[in-house]
């Protein structure tokens, strides 16, 4: 009798190892039958950009949780902007100090990059990762497309942490609180997308280099924190120490 791997084991299988070990489970119980053969010739018509794959459930319960708080960041910004219109003097929650505050970021074209401010975008966007998540989290499989989506999406989504973390400091000279939750929950949620894609075999990925990115996924998204708090610091060294002082 074969081996039962453990919840963890199951997880970190690819689609192939997964497809594997039920294939030898149901040899071993007499169930190759001539119907399950040809299932598997069905599933193998399937055309690659439609085969589905499920994921682990840790990854699931990241992408619940990051949505939730940057929806959560991105309406308490949208509740700021439309204050601010009320209200052009009005004090806002997320103007702490001078060095971090929001309220001037909205009134220039880097807070509206497509027209409307970023934060609707930043909101719909989550919305559409915590319906992914809470599809993948009731054992929902999504075809390879849809992971090619997310593994797009999120690389969008580092370039644009990266790009307003340019223009906070170039051009605002000061943070927002609020961009930076979602900075905060982006840069994981990434990581852990490209991890997880990879392992279930939608990069293209030789199954070794494959494994090797999704155990590397908590690396790279420290070392992405890392870079982004070096950069804060040093780009804002004399501001912090003035306000220690």
């Amino acid at each position: 009798m074969a081996r039962i791997p453990t919840e963890a084991e199951i997880d970190a299988m690819s689609e192939d190892e997964l497809q594997a070990y039920l294939a030898s489970v149901r040899a071993e119980d007499g169930q190759a039958t001539p119907g399950g053969l040809e299932r598997a010739e069905e599933a193998e018509a399937v055309p690659a950009w439609r085969r589905a794959t499920g994921s682990s459930r840790s990854y699931a319960l990241l992408l619940v949780v990051a949505s939730l708080i940057g929806i959560a960041a991105s309406w308490e910004l949208i509740v700021s902007e439309l204050k601010i219109i009320r209200e052009p003097l009005a004090d806002l929650t997320c103007d702490i100090n001078p060095l971090v505050s929001c309220g001037d970021t909205f009134n220039v074209w880097q807070g509206n990059l497509l027209g409307v401010p970023n934060s609707f975008i930043g909101a719909m966007a989550f919305a559409i990762l915590l319906a992914l998540g809470l599809l993948l989290a009731s054992g929902v499989r999504l075809p390879r497309w849809m992971w090619w989506g997310m593994v797009a999406g999120t690389v969008g989504a580092i370039v644009c942490v990266a790009w307003f973390l340019g223009v906070s400091v170039l051009a605002f000279g000061k943070l927002c609180p609020f961009c930076m939750v979602i900075w905060a929950v982006t840069i994981p949620t990434a990581a852990a997308t490209w991890g997880e894609a990879a392992l279930r075999g939608h990069l293209g990925l030789p199954e070794a280099a494959a494994r090797r990115v999704w155990q590397a996924r908590w690396w790279i998204a420290g070392a992405m924190y890392v870079i982004v708090v070096a950069i804060i610091l040093i780009a804002f060294w004399d501001g912090w120490v003035a306000l220690l002082r």
